[in-house]
């Protein structure tokens, strides 16, 4: 395999496990606010945690910009 194409690769898993994260938590939200609606007190926690996993795809991407290059 190419290097570019590994690094390609790399680039693209971890952005796609970084959308996997996101619709998990968005979805375990709706549900626990489904059940309980009281849970939209910990909205602010839930915006949190997305913050962090976009952090952490900004990160990988930056990181596959930069070895791509």
């Amino acid at each position: 395999m190419e290097p570019i194409a590994a690094k390609a690769l790399m680039l693209a898993v971890s952005m796609g496990c970084a959308a996997i994260g996101l619709g998990w938590v968005g979805s375990n939200y709706m549900k626990a606010l489904g059940r309980n609606p009281e849970a939209g007190k910990a909205a602010g926690q839930v915006v949190i945690i997305a913050a962090m996993i976009e952090v952490t795809a900004l990160l990988s991407f930056l990181l596959g910009a930069f070895l791509l290059s």
